[in-house]
């Protein structure tokens, strides 16, 4: 394995050098040609045993030789003062390569090191005939000179056969009639050296194993890594052996205008003046032009390939001369071609779908988009092409939510996030965003919640400034639906980042955080940067009052953009516009727009029970009293009269209509007409929150809408003993928990049956906690604010700091018990 050169030694490289001296041990490569007579003579000059059998454990101050790639395995734990090359750690760089060749000129070096690949083997080659490429493997000197690196002679024959090849795969051996056996044993050598996806000769050695490789056999080889996406190896295959004809037609099947003008300067190149004629080469020379920026060019030569084609690539000249057509202006022609590439099977249609799509996007015929985006989304499914699946469903779920058509945009995103995960986490990222973004105008705040938290959990989300500028966007987007307007530009004035999609997104999110805030002078100078936006920028420019609603409305129905329409017809609300939102609102379930102040006068447009239910009536008992309904805040405060107030709560609570003489009795015993001052709250109720709330029947008063109170929360989670809920409702458990606090006297038979209700919801919650956790005490202590004489929550509390050792809390617990027993009994 060892040699010694008939020229002066190299010098081990600086790089190396450096990891060997702070070594104690080292492991030499397998490789052949990997500087072993170098690594030989350091570990010499530094009083080191050299040796081709494994060292024993813990010794130190060793090059070990290894024989074959398996002999490796004997070494199982090394330390970490051990150093394990390989020969890729051997290469050399130009400056080490320049030093070991004196005799040559500047130019010399450069060109042998380029042909060599830094291959150390090559050196002597290089040094007695100055050059080391393909031309130098010909000459009778350099097989002498590389005699020991070749493979012995029970290998040759195979390892002629496999020299074909650029790249080595067990497939590629397949095709060229090598046996398994063969390929291992060299590998196992160290004849080949390890490449991405397989093995490789260095070059120099190839050429010399194979001076004029058989055109059959480098089909056959080309072919095999065809199969395996290893094109630029079958390219390189083919060209080695001058195959032009494959070579032509695997580089119209593999090469795209957008790897760029050098790449595909690159293949072309090296392509004969002969065969520059085909009319694949015609297509590749489209390509390069497209590349360079020559669009017109790019179309002749597309066009004058095209008749002569056939299969994908007349699918792929077909759909690159449509993009070509496209940027030119040439609309019909490249929706012609677009049609003409997706009609075939496989990428090419893929492509060409996804294209038309994007096309007919822009030109607003959204029925034909989508129907070649489901096309692209099969094509790319039957080629087995799942990221570009995911961006072809991305796109769909995306064109479906720019239509407002939000139910039909969630499968498509749920199916590209599927695709996406687990190895795209940045796009998936992005879906959980769009989903977030679909979920929250139908009311599904919790799930969109949910998105935004699975989006921030995947890695990198938060960590790169775009991803996370989108992030924070689709927060304050959460934090609009919510009314939340301050919280919304907390987020967006987080958002730092250069993509000026992102700034324009931004923008007009701030624009309306502003608006919604009373501040229309902020919200104008935050519009401009969203200018970009179009039809969305106009609107909310419209909202502000700087420009009529009726053209934003008409572009919008025009454009399918359901939402904006929704939002430009409330804005404006005319009779006719209230009527037209509210179907479009029930047709496509946006039940969020039901809950903002601008819908609020489509209430009184609900005329039947499946209307009303779309209005319900939130009541909150529990602290501070308050009411919602249809995009109204209503607190005490804001009523009339208290005994008004009273009365809504009592009708919310009631689980049955209640008789008006009994109400009238009850909230107004000493009027001289107690059912005229009823009557009077009645209509001050529709006075507070615009729209008729009490229906009156047969003597009976009753809520016309439905009543989600906190109340009928607590007590259906408490009786499906639902401690998620629980918690919830309960939260921050710490606070005072107190029922009708702003209407004691008036509702005082509703406070109680709330106040036990709301003993027992605190009492089970408190169970539910982990014994020996804060949280366990907190909700103890919430139980006994809520109940200063429940002395069974004391007894818990008491037992729950000495089982922590806190006797100075338990005794001061003790005695504020019996106070508590006092008072119970006293």
């Amino acid at each position: 394995m060892n040699r010694v050169y008939t020229a002066a030694m190299l010098p081990v490289p600086r790089a190396l050098l450096e990891r060997l001296l702070i070594s104690r041990a080292v492991v030499a490569p397998v490789e052949r040609g990997a500087l072993h007579t170098e690594l030989t003579a350091w570990a010499h000059a530094q009083g080191w045993t050299v040796t081709t059998e494994l060292p024993e454990p813990g010794s130190h101050r060793w090059l070990w030789l290894p024989t074959s790639r398996r002999a490796l395995e004997q070494l199982c734990a090394a330390g970490p003062d051990v150093l394990i090359l390989d020969g890729a750690d051997t290469l050399l760089g130009p400056e080490d390569w320049a030093a070991a060749l004196p005799a040559l000129s500047p130019d010399q070096q450069r060109t042998t090191h380029r042909a060599a690949g830094g291959w150390p083997g090559a050196l002597p080659v290089a040094r007695a005939l100055g050059r080391a490429g393909p031309d130098a493997a010909r000459h009778p000197v350099t097989a002498v000179l590389l005699g020991d690196l070749l493979p012995p002679a029970p290998l040759r024959s195979a390892a002629t056969r496999l020299a074909v090849s650029t790249l080595i795969t067990p497939a590629v051996a397949d095709a060229l009639d090598v046996p398994p056996e063969s390929l291992d044993a060299l590998s196992d050598g160290g004849w080949l050296w390890p490449a991405p996806s397989g093995w490789a000769y260095p070059a120099l050695l190839r050429a010399v194993l194979c001076p004029l490789p058989e055109p059959a056999a480098a089909r056959r080889a080309a072919h095999a890594l065809h199969g395996a996406a290893h094109d630029d190896a079958a390219l390189d295959t083919l060209a080695g052996a001058e195959v032009w004809d494959t070579y032509v037609d695997l580089l119209a099947r593999s090469a795209r205008a957008g790897h760029g003008e050098a790449a595909l300067r690159a293949r072309w190149e090296p392509l004969p003046a002969r065969w520059r004629d085909e009319p694949a080469a015609r297509y590749l020379a489209g390509l390069l032009a497209r590349a360079a920026g020559d669009l017109r060019e790019a179309d002749r030569l597309y066009s004058l390939a095209l008749p002569e084609l056939s299969g994908p690539v007349h699918a792929q000249a077909s759909n690159a001369r449509g993009v070509v057509r496209a940027m030119r202006g040439d609309v019909d022609g490249a929706l012609t071609d677009f049609e003409a590439a997706g009609a075939a099977r496989g990428l090419a249609a893929g492509e060409a779908s996804q294209n038309r799509a994007t096309l007919l996007i822009q030109l607003g015929r959204h029925a034909e988009a989508q129907s070649s985006l489901n096309a692209a989304v099969s094509a790319f499914r039957s080629a087995g092409d799942r990221h570009r699946e995911a961006h072809s469903l991305e796109t769909l779920g995306t064109l479906h939510f720019g239509r407002g058509l939000l139910h039909e945009a969630l499968p498509a995103y749920r199916k590209a996030l599927d695709l996406f995960l687990p190895d795209q986490a940045s796009q998936a990222a992005l879906v959980h965003l769009n989903l977030a973004e679909s979920l929250a105008p139908l009311g599904e705040l919790a799930q969109a919640h949910a998105h935004l938290q699975e989006a921030a959990a995947l890695p990198g989300t938060l960590d790169d400034p775009r991803t996370a500028g989108w992030w924070r966007r689709a927060r304050a987007s959460l934090a609009l639906h919510a009314a939340d307007p301050a919280q919304a530009l907390t987020e967006l004035g987080q958002v730092d980042t250069g993509d000026r999609s992102l700034r324009a997104e931004t923008a007009l999110l701030t624009a309306r955080a502003w608006r919604e805030l009373g501040q229309p002078d902020a919200a104008r100078a935050a519009l401009a940067g969203a200018a970009s936006l179009g039809l969305r920028a106009d609107l909310e420019a419209a909202l502000l009052g700087d420009s009529p609603l009726d053209p934003v409305i008409e572009e919008a129905r025009a454009e399918e953009a359901r939402l904006e329409l929704v939002t430009g017809l409330l804005g404006r609300g005319r009779p006719d516009d209230l009527g037209e939102a509210f179907d479009v609102i029930r047709a496509h379930g946006y039940l969020a727009l039901l809950d903002t102040r601008a819908a609020s006068p489509l209430a009184g447009l609900a005329q039947d029970a499946e209307s009303r239910a779309l209005f319900p009536l939130r009541v909150q008992t529990l602290g501070p009293l308050r009411f919602t309904h249809a995009g109204r805040t209503v607190q005490l405060a804001d009523f009339p009269t208290r005994k008004s107030a009273a009365l809504l709560v009592a009708l919310a609570l009631a689980e049955h209509p209640q008789s008006r003489e009994v109400l009238a009795e009850r909230f107004w015993p000493g009027a001289k007409n107690p059912l005229a001052s009823l009557q009077t709250a009645v209509y001050h109720l529709r006075g507070v929150f615009g729209v008729s709330l009490v229906a009156s029947e047969r003597g009976l008063l009753s809520l016309q809408f439905p009543v989600h109170s906190d109340v009928s929360a607590l007590r259906r989670a408490l009786g499906e003993r639902d401690l998620d809920s629980l918690s919830a409702l309960l939260r921050p458990v710490t606070a005072p928990l107190s029922v009708l606090p702003d209407l004691p006297a008036e509702l005082g038979e509703e406070r109680q049956q709330a106040e036990r209700l709301l003993h027992d919801a605190l009492r089970l919650h408190a169970e539910a906690q982990p014994a020996g956790d804060l949280r366990r005490r907190d909700a103890l202590r919430a139980l006994i604010t809520a109940d200063p004489l429940d002395l069974e929550a004391r007894d818990d509390l008491i037992r729950w700091h000495e089982a922590r050792g806190e006797h100075n809390h338990a005794e001061q617990e003790r005695r504020q018990r019996e106070e508590a027993r006092r008072s119970l009994h006293g």
